[in-house]
């Protein structure tokens, strides 16, 4: 009896073990199928029928064209983004404290105008036949007023300009994180040794900021490779085609042709997993870069004509870059028509009325946030039980580990639009009568949103520390009452304002929504884009300002709960 007790000992701890272990193993099943769903069925057609796909792929006509305007779309408008980000970052760096905290935001407001309504403000003002801006250079000596230009927002160079001023604000973020980051002792001992602002601004602070410009570099060149809205708005007008467009187009033709959409999105997988693997490999070790000393950069003086030429700098881009595009969307919304002329002579509020009593549109703004908040709620609890599992790796099996952080990221490195290409193959070529329905739209959803769900409370647990959670188990409480009674009381301002940046995030969310539409389940964004292509301008402007008002007020929720700092989760 007692060999046969001896021998049930392992068995028996394995169980224990087992049932210790099958609710992560659970959860990385669910996350795991969640974000494979829309990726392994359509990748699975390209080498279908011996290939089909990658040969029809290799016959395409423009194909060539179609790859060099995506390379050169993503090349340009990372490196504006770049230049501008990294500028706005120095620039609100630069300015004294209390004129730092007042403008610290400013930057961010291109990310809270809805990207289709952004992209169309754009429009409005740069057109080269009505656009208000253009009209206005044209009234200059600068300019011939020839009904025409000088600036035709359509062309690829302008594609590049607006793409890298919209991405700009994504790198002031990554930056000016960095910046507060740093520490002031290289500084001023580089200060001590003659160096002037310039000097130290390039050899020490730049450098020093290296992680920051590789990460964030890798991020914006993925987001403009995989840029969706733009290209479809403004390039299909002049003819050009990126890789995202010319995938939509082949949507649009019954029936579709998945194996070539597929071919299609596989260069941008490809180079999105190689983007990643550089990345840690130019970061390589980061420690080097640490710089955090014991003064804090934000007492160094500051010359008034750097706060000048900051401030400056920083109201130029906020003008540029939010302030006329609104102010663009809001005359055509008064005026009768869009005609380019800046005269409020006949301004109106009819189309507000007439827009907004239409049952079409208030279907798609019921939809967008019944969508929108059930997507919150359902990746807010899920990405918890992520991120408790990524800060106690040490108590989950590492196989299970390593899977669960690998397809909870995985989403970042897909372009918004070639997951909605996948749940679109996935949902009309199954018989789970899912096509075309609002659950259709929430499980996309929750698949692009989780990624963000994790990593902004991830932080928000890093932040506790892990005494706080020790402390509580050696007392005698137990993973429920833990949470309950000390993780989510201490945390729930930071969870809160991460639910609603997601908030914004979907609300935002075009690419996704466009391609899997339907006369029952549609959103703003689609109804928007849907206008502009039928011409109905003011109708356009009057959504996109609604859009821009509900996603003022996430941002509002997101500044009530987690202060300015939450928009830095973006």
């Amino acid at each position: 009896m007692s060999g046969q007790s001896t021998a049930t000992l392992p068995l028996q701890r394995h169980r224990r073990e087992l049932g210790r272990q099958g609710p992560w193993i659970a959860l990385t099943a669910l996350v795991a199928i969640l974000v494979l769903i829309p990726i392994v069925p359509l990748q699975s057609k390209v080498f279908a029928d011996g290939g089909a796909g990658l040969k029809e792929l290799g016959e395409m006509r423009g194909l060539g064209s179609v790859l060099v305007n995506t390379l050169y779309l993503g090349i340009g408008a990372t490196v504006v983004g770049l230049v501008l980000g990294t500028g706005l970052a120095i620039s609100v760096h630069s300015l004294p404290p209390r004129l730092r905290s007042a403008l610290s935001f400013a930057p961010v407001l291109p990310i809270i105008i809805p990207a289709v309504a952004h992209v169309v403000g754009f429009v409005f003002l740069f057109s080269p036949e009505n656009g208000y801006a253009n009209t206005l250079l044209r009234a200059t000596p600068l300019f011939d007023d020839d009904g025409s230009g000088p600036i035709n927002v359509y062309t690829p160079f302008w594609i590049i300009v607006y793409t890298g001023i919209h991405l700009s604000a994504f790198v002031y973020l990554f930056v000016y994180s960095g910046l507060q980051g740093l520490g002031e002792d290289y500084g001023l001992a580089a200060q001590a040794n003659g160096a002037g602002g310039l000097r130290i601004l390039r050899t020490v602070t730049l450098p020093m900021l290296r992680p920051v410009f590789v990460y964030s570099g890798m991020i914006v060149f993925l987001l403009a490779l995989g840029q969706f809205t733009g290209p479809l708005i403004l390039g299909r007008r002049e003819g050009l085609d990126v890789l995202t467009t010319r995938m939509f187009v082949l949507t649009t033709e019954y029936p579709i042709h998945f194996a070539l959409v597929a071919s299609l999105g596989t260069p941008l997988l490809v180079l999105a997993f190689f983007l990643m693997f550089v990345q840690r490999r130019l970061l390589g070790d980061q420690k080097r870069y640490v710089g955090r000393g014991a003064m804090s950069m934000a007492k160094a003086p500051t010359r008034p004509w750097t706060t000048a030429a900051a401030t400056a700098f920083i109201a130029a881009f906020v003008a540029i870059s939010a302030i006329l595009p609104l102010l663009a969307l809001t005359f055509v919304a008064l005026s009768p028509y869009w005609s380019g002329k800046l005269s409020g002579e006949h301004f109106t509020t009819a189309h507000f009325v007439r827009t907004l009593s239409d049952a079409r549109v208030q279907e798609s703004i019921t939809t967008s946030l019944t969508v929108t908040l059930a997507g919150v709620i359902l990746a807010m609890p899920i990405g918890l039980l992520v991120a408790l599992a990524v800060t106690n790796r040490d108590r989950i099996w590492r196989p299970v580990s390593i899977v669960l952080d690998v397809a909870a990221a995985l989403p970042l490195a897909v372009p918004a639009a070639l997951i909605g290409f996948g749940f679109l193959f996935a949902f009309s070529s199954t018989n789970t009568g899912l096509y075309g329905t609002k659950t259709a739209l929430l499980i996309a959803y929750l698949a692009i949103m989780l990624p963000y769900a994790v990593r902004y409370q991830l932080t928000t647990l890093i932040a506790l520390g892990p005494q706080t959670m020790e402390s509580s188990r050696v007392s005698g409480a137990g993973p429920l009452r833990t949470f309950t009674r000390i993780v989510f009381p201490l945390s729930r301002a930071g969870m809160a304002a991460s639910a609603a940046v997601m908030f914004v995030l979907l609300i935002h969310e075009f690419g996704v929504s466009l391609l899997l539409r339907s006369p029952e389940s549609t959103v703003m964004s689609v109804v928007l884009y849907e206008e502009f292509s039928t011409g109905s301008y003011p109708r356009v402007a009057v959504v996109a300002l609604v859009m821009t008002v509900i996603t003022a007020g996430g941002v509002v929720a997101a500044l009530a709960f987690g202060g300015t700092k939450a928009m830095e989760r973006l």
